[in-house]
């Protein structure tokens, strides 16, 4: 019987955030556990494919997930228009997993979201979802769970501009580049995010090595709407300049915000509307601590605003400045459901009209990644919490498995080998290994 030990000892993070803990996350005792499958990104397919082809150890892992947790039940939230797949899970479902179809909205995947869709409840402004008696999990990560062994792998959906869009089970440390390669992109000139299009990040180095909760590489025509808008995004001047410019206050931003139409405090037209009294820059202004609620969507900025400007990136800004001086939300939240909000939610059909994807292919099969990679470069900071420090040394032969870096009794997680090979390089943010069989064992002598 498996341990939260175990759990930790095996680096298993968050698959689909922001890679914390798991350990940690189910040391809580909750009345419901709750599987996120919502997987609301446009193009990506890499959970529902896990729930087809790895059911047994899918459902193994939730047992372990009830267990640890004390949960009462258990509910997986889901997409009600993948059909089939739902009637292939409830002949797998025990008796305290239930399933819940979800609307096709964005973002159905966002924990809070998720939670009111499927219990009713409310998780507060700044509060967790344990204060719910709601624990909530990703599908690879109780996949990595139900294995029952390290964490050397991660599945990702390759789509976009690609010919053969898919999603793969590759090694951690394979660079980018060769995942990629394998989808065969179909245009020379092109960008790649990493994750989906409303939360991705743009691509800088397709070098970069995929880690343990990279969910998804999209490639995009470089003249492609997404790119552009993504390229604003990382600039905080063209931020605070077209925001001065051009908003007019129609407040959509607000009316449409996932979080805010829970009672959060969080209103990006008022961001917005720091920024028309301000010099431009991004500081820890008290009066817009409000944007501590912000979930990062960026459903204001891609869908919402009818002038096309960056409402998002205005109330992340500020959360970030908050967040480095340790300035807290004074006021008091509703918490509470807005009464149109089952009216207010954002098709994905839309969504997908909106940015100018309904031209590419929307699936991506599961497929075998072929052979194993040359070398890998892992990073020993995948996770929230301390980077793992180097339990091996340069010149070291590892097994694919075998435990290469540590965060001792620190918040982070363990980093095991994804191949058989040699430690090439150890630096201060990875560890290089490359590819050969496991030495032949040697044979007896003749006495």
């Amino acid at each position: 019987m498996i341990k939260a030990t175990d759990i930790k000892e095996w680096g298993i993070v968050g698959a689909g955030g922001a890679g914390f803990p798991t350990y940690v996350k189910l040391g809580a005792e909750a009345e419901i556990f709750i599987v996120n499958a919502a997987e609301c990104e446009p193009l990506l397919h890499k959970d529902k494919e896990i729930l087809f082809h790895h059911t047994a150890q899918f459902f193994q892992g939730l047992a372990h997930c009830i267990r640890l947790t004390r949960a009462k039940r258990a509910i997986i939230g889901i997409k009600g228009k993948y059909k089939e797949l739902i009637k292939h899970l409830q002949a797998h479902c025990p008796p305290e997993v239930a399933i819940f179809a979800l609307r096709n909205f964005y973002p159905a995947g966002d924990e809070i979201t998720l939670i009111y869709e499927t219990t009713g409840r409310v998780v507060g402004a700044g509060e967790l979802p344990i204060s719910q008696q709601v624990v909530v999990q990703n599908v690879e990560t109780i996949l990595n769970i139900g294995r029952e062994r390290p964490v050397t792998t991660s599945f990702l959906t390759v789509g976009g501009a690609v010919a053969h869009p898919m999603s793969l089970e590759v090694p951690i440390g394979v660079s980018f580049r060769e995942v990629i390669a394998l989808a065969q992109p179909t245009c020379e000139d092109y960008t790649v995010m990493i994750g989906g299009p409303m939360m991705g990040k743009l691509c800088e180095d397709l070098d970069t090595p995929v880690v343990k909760n990279t969910g998804g590489l999209l490639v995009f025509p470089k003249g492609h709407q997404l790119t552009a808008i993504h390229q604003d995004m990382l600039d905080p001047g063209r931020v605070a300049k077209i925001g001065k410019a051009a908003c007019d206050q129609c407040s959509m931003c607000s009316e449409l915000c996932p979080r805010s139409l829970l009672g959060h405090p969080v209103k990006p037209h008022l961001a917005m509307r720091g920024l028309l009294f301000s010099d431009g820059s991004f500081t820890a202004d008290e009066q817009q601590a409000h944007t501590l609620s912000c979930c990062e969507c960026n459903l204001c900025t891609l869908m919402a605003c009818p002038e096309g400007l960056l409402p998002s990136q205005s109330c992340i800004l500020n959360k970030r400045a908050l967040i480095r001086e340790k300035k807290r939300f004074t006021g008091t939240p509703e918490n509470q459901a807005h009464p149109l909000i089952a009216y207010r939610r954002m098709p994905m059909e839309r969504v997908m009209a909106r940015l100018d994807l309904n031209r590419f292919r929307n699936s991506g099969p599961l497929t075998t990644f072929p052979g194993t990679p040359h070398q890998v470069t892992v990073l020993l900071q995948q996770h929230i919490g301390a980077p793992a420090t180097p339990v091996v040394r340069q010149g070291d032969f590892v097994a694919a498995g075998t435990k290469i870096a540590t965060v001792g009794d620190q918040l982070g997680a363990e980093i095991h080998a994804p191949i058989n090979g040699n430690i090439q390089a150890i630096s201060k943010t990875s560890i290089l290994i490359t590819h050969c069989q496991l030495p032949e064992p040697k044979q007896a002598e003749d006495a």
